[in-house]
């Protein structure tokens, strides 16, 4: 264990080191390619009235104009740096094609759909509408699908197993149904990514705490990666501090929502999982919620979904909301340790 760490450390110092050097090279791009956020008023689901509450919360007036894909630091780093100091065993290959290829949906999601359709006002318009919403589940379940179907064919994910009390044998069956779930994990990362500081200051404690636990059940194969994770996750943090120099976006949010669901499967922690990374499940449950409610019921249970924005819309300032869900994943993060140890 010893050697794990002593190697999983210098990863993170590298991984850190190199963040340092990498951040202000991006900024610098993402503001020469016009790669920043533009909020414009526009209606919300169905056409049920606009997104005024929203761009009123969000302070839009000072916070357009931010670059809003910060996150390729985490899709390009995190791999890169896998490769260079890892050993790819077949799992963290299929792992890190994984995180390549969520990265570059979320990519694709913010360069072309939110940036390249900022003036176009029927675009932005559908992009509110459930249809679109339910299309990017499904692309995002199509790709759990297919990764998971890689790690199938490596012969390293054959049962699944609930405290070694009840165990699953893989089907094609159970990976659709993982898949499925694999999608929402990357969905919840997603909407999580909506205050400065919120989402990465989560995974950043989610990070911490699957290092914990996979050190004491003695899984010390994703320690390394997760230790390269956790220091692009501090520069990351310490630029997304408000007011942020960045927003993340789906380059980093889906890919991070990826490799934790990835990990929490292969090692058999899918219960500690999901209390570790509660707090996102949350925030995706608000949303759906919403969106269901104004669907079929024209009638709304937040002022504004997700969770943290209904919070703002109460007059909560953003630090605290923050704080305090950072609060809640750390108790969750031990309740979830310690399940894992049972």
């Amino acid at each position: 264990m010893t050697e794990v760490l002593k190697f999983s450390l210098q990863g993170l110092f590298l991984s850190t080191l190199a963040s340092i050097i990498f951040v202000p090279i991006v900024i610098s791009l993402l503001y020469k390619f016009n790669q920043v956020s533009g909020i414009k008023k526009t209606n919300l689901t169905e056409g049920k009235g606009t997104n005024a509450l929203f761009m009123r919360i969000m302070n839009t007036q000072k916070t357009n104009g931010t670059p809003n894909m910060g996150g390729i630091i985490v899709w390009i780093l995190v791999p890169l740096l896998t490769y260079l100091l890892v050993d790819l065993t077949p799992i963290i290959e299929v792992l890190m094609i994984g995180f390549a290829l969520f990265g570059l949906w979320g990519f694709i999601d913010v360069a072309i759909f939110t940036n390249g359709f900022r003036n176009n006002p029927k675009m932005r318009n559908f992009q509110e509408t459930f249809s679109w919403r339910l299309g990017k589940l499904l692309v995002a379940t199509l790709l759990n699908i297919f990764v998971l179907t890689l790690l199938y064919n490596t012969g390293e994910l054959n049962s699944l197993s609930f405290f070694n009390i009840i165990s699953l044998s893989i089907s094609p069956l159970l990976i659709i149904i993982l898949g499925l779930i694999g999608q929402f994990a990357v969905y919840s990362a997603e909407l999580s990514d909506g205050l400065d500081g919120l989402m990465i200051g989560i995974f950043a404690i989610v990070d911490i705490a699957f290092i914990v636990l996979l050190l004491i059940q003695g899984f010390y194969t994703f320690i390394p990666i997760l230790a390269i994770t956790l220091g692009v996750i501090i520069v990351d943090l310490y630029f997304n501090i408000p007011p942020a120099r960045f927003w993340n976006g789906g380059p980093s949010a889906i890919p991070l929502g990826f490799i934790f669901f990835f990990i929490a499967l292969i090692t058999d922690n899918l219960i500690p999982y999901f209390l570790i990374t509660g707090m996102t499940w949350v925030i995706m449950l608000s949303s759906m919620i919403q969106l269901v409610s104004l669907k079929f019921f024209k009638r709304r249970v937040f002022k504004i979904a997700p969770l943290h924005h209904h919070f703002q819309a109460l007059g909560w300032p953003q630090y605290k909301i923050v704080m305090r869900f950072w609060l809640f994943t750390a108790f969750a993060s031990i309740v979830g340790i310690y399940l894992g140890l049972l």
